[in-house]
């Protein structure tokens, strides 16, 4: 087992991550493209309330030429504002898009992600158990050399024991050979006592 973890989908999770990337930049630019299109079309409705205040005071003032030309310019603003509202429609909806395709892109490199953390931690149980296994049987092995050498220390010690109770015995049948011997020696120094006759 390696030393260090390596997780087998390592280069799919980087994809995603990368195209996760990528949508979060895809919809910050579109989010900027679409605020562009709401301040067009927020400016070309400040002009056409303008070209209306305009229109009613030419009306006001009886320049009915002024007038006219105002209303040419208000239709055509009006148009504009028609034609910007449905390119703001249009940013919006690839904003929406995009939100939708980040949010799955966003889940998959979650689930990914649980997914390397889990098999993490079975990794890493893995190791664990494999090094228990090993301290385990240095352990058994430990305990086995003490138990080889107490066994060897206790036949030592019991053939020692066995020496000196051979050396004891000894000593004691040579002092009471010797005690026989020199009783002996003294009976046979001693006078025998005579019988008495009868």
């Amino acid at each position: 087992m390696a030393d260090k973890f390596q997780y087998r989908l390592g280069k799919v999770l980087t994809l995603r991550e990368k195209k996760e990337d990528k949508l979060k930049r895809d919809k910050a630019a579109a989010e900027r493209e679409r605020d562009r299109e709401r301040d067009a079309l927020d400016e070309l409705q400040a002009r056409l309330v303008a070209a209306k205040r305009a229109i009613g005071s030419s009306l006001s003032a009886g320049q009915t030429a002024n007038v006219q030309m105002g209303n040419d310019y208000a239709s055509s603003l009006e148009k504009k504002i028609e034609e910007q509202e449905k390119k703001l429609k249009a940013a919006q909806q690839k904003v929406d898009d995009l939100e939708k395709a980040l949010t799955l892109a966003t889940r998959d490199v979650k689930i990914l992600e649980k997914h390397r953390e889990k098999s993490r931690d079975r990794w890493k149980a893995e190791l664990d158990r494999k090094e228990a296994i090993t301290l385990n049987e240095m352990a058994t092995q430990g305990y086995l050399k003490r138990v080889n050498r107490q066994n060897e220390e206790d036949q030592e010690e019991e053939a020692r024991l066995a020496a000196l109770a051979a050396e004891e015995a000894m000593a004691q049948s040579a002092w009471i050979s010797g005690l026989m011997q020199s009783s002996e020696a003294e009976a046979r120094r001693r006078p025998k006592p005579e019988k008495k006759q009868v």
